[in-house]
């Protein structure tokens, strides 16, 4: 768990916070959906941050092992599902509601009505946008060693 003051261009886990799974890309693809599960080998795990400059809680959102960037539609709405992809695309990660620890709500830049969530709590779901804020949206970002 990091302090939400440092939530800087780094290599992290993602972790949703109800069901503790992590983020991780479906396949070795160049377009893959992403997925959570309970464990996986360490580089489907990884993420980089790069913090987009002039953009207060912006950041892209690199797979570590493929080089791809986290993304969706150009106009995305919800139920749409996350994959990656060689362009890059913006996401507004802000921190949730204080009293919440250092939890994140991760949305579309250009629509931050939109949250990231799971559909189903097994291994394997995919992730989605939802636009209900009490859907299953908190996440956890763990910096990783270098």
């Amino acid at each position: 768990m990091i302090d939400q003051a440092t939530l800087q261009t780094a290599t992290y886990n993602i972790r949703h916070i109800a069901t503790g799974q992590y983020v991780a890309l479906k396949d070795t693809k160049r377009t893959s959906t992403l997925i959570v599960l309970q464990d996986s080998h360490f580089e489907h795990l990884a993420w980089v941050l790069d913090k987009l400059a002039g953009l207060e809680d912006t950041y892209h959102i690199r797979s570590f092992l493929q080089n791809t960037f986290a993304q969706t539609g150009e106009s995305p709405t919800a139920d749409a599902e996350i994959v990656s992809g060689t362009e890059s695309y913006p996401w507004f990660i802000r921190p949730a509601a204080s009293g919440f620890g250092d939890f994140y709500l991760i949305s579309p830049y250009s629509d931050p009505s939109l949250y990231w969530t799971i559909v189903k709590t097994r291994d394997g779901t995919n992730a989605i946008l939802t636009n209900n804020p009490k859907h299953h949206v908190y996440w956890e970002f763990t910096k990783m060693s270098a």
